[in-house]
């Protein structure tokens, strides 16, 4: 082919090439911008993203059924024209706007809410971009049918990884959401321009064009030098051409659909025990996606002897992790991610060599997406359902080795190949065997002694008996993933107790017991976090306590399961519970009259680590603000095991007016924690209390700088504690 004839089709491939690369980047960055953007409105937890990442799973299924409907029913030139007028029509949602009127407060599924708003909201515009891939790859394919369109596919993976990666570390860092959702706009402007020039260019085309060879170029998509169309088409189908059986399609969905469920898992596991922020969200869909690009890219990346191998150790990594839970982030995370890797390139791999010639493209894919959407559905709706734990992660670790071996004995029996059969069949028994029993032990471990558990939209929670530190006295305690949420002691004169985070010795004992208006009134008291209640064991004839808990659940065990609710209201003190969202429903009472100005305003929701930033950000410093008393405390509980919290405070203190200072509790007898609590106030009867001022400790000199968030800009990656 001449120079000209190779630069005339070099420019429409890049074109092509460009317009896969974009949708894809914008796919996946609009992901965890909308992420973000919802989590203050569903309680902050890793939920809301699981949530959110099936409702993008079953987008990007619809975008795939759209794609093979009308590939399969209409002309190129009805292809393009219908497609240039969907494209026009979703200009009109932008830019994306998601309103606070569709936050949860307790009434309804979240999960239902969550995934309503995402559909009236985001959906228009993800739907487009989501056909895009196996669409364009289908245009490519009729006009240039000597070159495979599948590396179009590991472009667009590579798209998609460096808009995840690229969000946590420049577009979270540096920018705001605002600023985000206009680049993202512009953006898509762009993209919609680029895909109605191809398609354009498909309506005005019917006819494939052909080409009698040409030399390598962009991505590997054109055929050897040499190398006739014939003699491609016909390389390709005895790679991909065996007939489309209905295992074959079984594959096509099974395989996809449990490395789908691994992901969710494995995403569920890391941020339910760190935060709800972007980057432990980003880092398994980005090892998720590194695993299609190396599978799809290149057929000889994936060795299936290799990778089936590697599943021993992936079995034991994941059994490591699940029975080793006390080490540092950074290790915990890199072994999940490393389990995680190895899973998916064996599930990916398979998938990619029991793909089809490109005239069954978009079925291909159009069945890969919706495995990738039925794994989604089953962890984030069925499981939390099913089980009382969190079990998904063991059956998927389980289900990976099961489908990858029967994928490597399906294909060797093609083959006629008796001795690696009957090999696999041996190392398939020696791996699955010990595998299910320790997967099996470890759940029967999570049932010892439980008295209660189950399982809501917020997570796992159990009741069970055991002590609080060793050497304790024995208790009921609750347990919310894997964090210590409360508990109560048996005995009798010990039920009463106040300890934990709340003894007399921690801001809240402070706060309570001296308190300037203990004696002259009864106080009134709020608390964000009710755990199992421990903390109304302060509470005195009188007193006005209420509670804010998004967990119905924990509601319902901490009045069932425990006595301090009950005793405090035995001893005259009223209690009141909210569940819901505790800003939001603090917002919504401020403009009703019987909104309560609280002497004391305790936020206990950042223990568990999944932090919920929303509770720290400016704007909700004024709503705090507005609801406490003029010598009110506002009093936050900032032990955390990952995050130093205290720059966070501090900058709240700041924009609030209030004076910053932290008591730090000593682990100690009778079932009393280690804690850190801040507390903000400007009531100088309460600072200048001799006992107060022993108990508050100096900031240290080496403390990090205050910071401020914004609801509109936050950032956690600098206060992680990474050893």
């Amino acid at each position: 082919m001449s120079a000209d004839g190779q630069t005339a089709t070099r420019r429409p491939t890049l074109l092509f090439a460009a317009t896969i690369f974009l949708s894809a980047f914008l796919l996946f960055q609009i992901e965890p911008i909308t992420g973000k953007k919802v989590l203050p409105w569903f309680g902050g937890g890793s939920t809301v993203w699981i949530t959110t990442l099936v409702f993008f799973q079953f987008a990007l299924l619809a975008g795939y059924g759209y794609s093979h409907l009308i590939a399969l029913r209409l002309s190129p030139r009805a292809q393009g024209l219908v497609h240039i007028g969907l494209l026009t029509l979703s200009l009109a949602a932008l830019p994306v706007v998601l309103s606070e009127r569709w936050a949860a407060v307790g009434e309804g599924s979240p999960a239902l809410q969550l995934l309503r708003m995402l559909t009236v909201t985001v959906g228009p515009p993800f739907l487009l971009l989501s056909t895009t891939g196996p669409l364009v790859q289908h245009w490519f394919a009729q006009r240039f049918p000597n070159r495979s369109p599948y590396p179009l596919y590991a472009l667009s993976n590579i798209g998609s990884l460096l808009a995840l990666l690229s969000y946590p570390v420049v577009f979270e860092r540096y920018l705001g959401l605002h600023v985000q959702s206009w680049l993202w706009a512009s953006g898509y402007l762009a993209f919609v321009g680029c895909c109605a020039l191809i398609a354009l260019r498909t309506s005005r085309s019917p006819a494939p064009e052909t080409h009698e060879a040409s030399s390598p170029g962009l991505t590997g998509l054109e055929v050897r030098e040499g190398e006739t169309e014939a003699a491609a088409e016909l390389s390709i189908e005895a790679q991909h051409g065996d007939p489309v059986t209905p295992g074959r399609v079984a594959l096509w969905i099974a395989l996809p659909a449990c490395a789908s469920a691994l992901l969710l898992a494995v995403t569920n596991q890391l941020t339910q025990d760190v935060a709800g922020v972007p980057l432990l969200w980003v880092l398994p869909l980005a090892v998720y996606l590194v695993t299609f690009i190396l599978c799809f890219s290149d057929d000889r990346t994936y060795d299936p002897m290799l990778y089936t191998v590697a599943l021993i150790p992936a079995g034991i990594g994941a059994i490591f992790v699940l029975t080793n839970q006390g080490f540092e982030i950074l290790w915990q995370t890199a072994l999940y991610l490393l389990v995680l890797f190895l899973a998916c390139m064996s599930l990916h791999g398979e998938t990619s060599l029991v793909r089809p010639h490109t005239r069954h493209l978009t079925a291909f894919y159009l069945m890969v997406s919706l495995g990738g959407a039925l794994g989604g559905v089953f962890v984030a709706l069925v499981a939390p359902v099913v089980f009382v734990g969190y079990w998904e992660y063991h059956l998927a670790i389980f289900a990976t080795p099961v489908l990858v071996l029967f994928a490597r004995l399906r294909a060797e029996y093609a083959q006629r190949s008796l001795p690696v059969l009957l090999g696999g069949i041996v190392i398939a028994g020696l791996l699955l065997m010990p595998l299910a029993y320790y997967l099996s032990r470890d759940i029967r471990s999570q049932q010892e002694s439980n008295i209660r558990v189950e399982r809501d939209f917020y997570g796992v929670v159990r009741v069970f008996l055991g002590y609080p530190q060793l050497g304790d006295p024995v208790a009921n305690v609750m347990q919310h993933g894997r964090i210590n949420h409360g508990f109560q002691f048996v005995d009798a004169p010990l039920r009463a107790k106040r300890t934990g985070y709340y003894g007399p010795n921690t801001a809240v004992g402070m706060a309570m017991e001296r308190n300037p208006h203990r004696g002259e009134r009864p106080l009134t008291v709020g608390i964000t976090g009710l755990g199992v209640g421990m903390i109304a064991a302060y509470a005195e004839p009188g007193d006005d306590w209420t509670f804010y808990e998004i967990s119905p659940l924990v509601v319902d065990l901490a009045e069932k399961q425990f006595t301090y609710l009950a005793d405090a209201r035995a001893r005259g003190a009223s209690t009141q519970l909210f569940t819901g969202d505790a800003r939001t429903m603090l917002e919504r009472q401020l403009p009703r009259d019987d909104a309560k100005k609280f002497d004391v305003l305790v936020m206990d929701a950042f223990t568990s680590d999944a932090v919920p930033v929303h509770l720290l950000t400016r704007e909700a410093m004024n709503i705090y603000r507005q609801h406490l008393r003029p010598d009110g405390m506002l009093l936050v509980n900032i032990s955390n095991a990952y995050l130093d919290l205290s720059p966070v405070v501090r900058g709240l203190g700041e924009e609030g007016g209030l004076e910053a200072h932290w008591t730090l509790d000593e682990r100690g007898p009778d079932g009393r924690l280690a804690s850190i609590w801040v507390v903000l106030t400007n009531n100088r009867a309460f600072l200048d209390n001799p006992d107060v001022r022993k108990a508050f400790a100096p900031w240290p000199e080496d403390a990090r700088p205050v910071v401020r968030w914004t609801d509109d800009y936050s950032n956690l990656y600098g206060l992680i504690k990474l050893y």
